[in-house]
């Protein structure tokens, strides 16, 4: 099965990144990938957990960690 690459933005620190997410020959299911500068999680169907590559570094200014939390 072909691999899939598509680049996103963090929606907490704006940090740009190139996702590479592989797929098998059975069907995808939920795997997590975080953010390179902040750790903020997001999901997307794969075979195996995605690799990340970091292009463009944060444009918030900050040097926190995304925090989840529970409400």
């Amino acid at each position: 099965m072909p691999d899939n690459t598509f680049e996103k933005s963090c929606a907490y620190c704006g940090a740009f990144f190139r996702v590479l997410v592989q797929h098998g020959p059975f069907a995808d299911h939920l795997e997590e990938y975080a953010c390179p500068e902040c750790g903020m999680r997001y999901e997307t169907g794969a075979a195996h957990r995605p690799g990340v590559e970091l292009l463009e570094k944060r444009r918030d200014g900050k040097t926190d960690r995304y925090q989840d939390t529970m409400f």
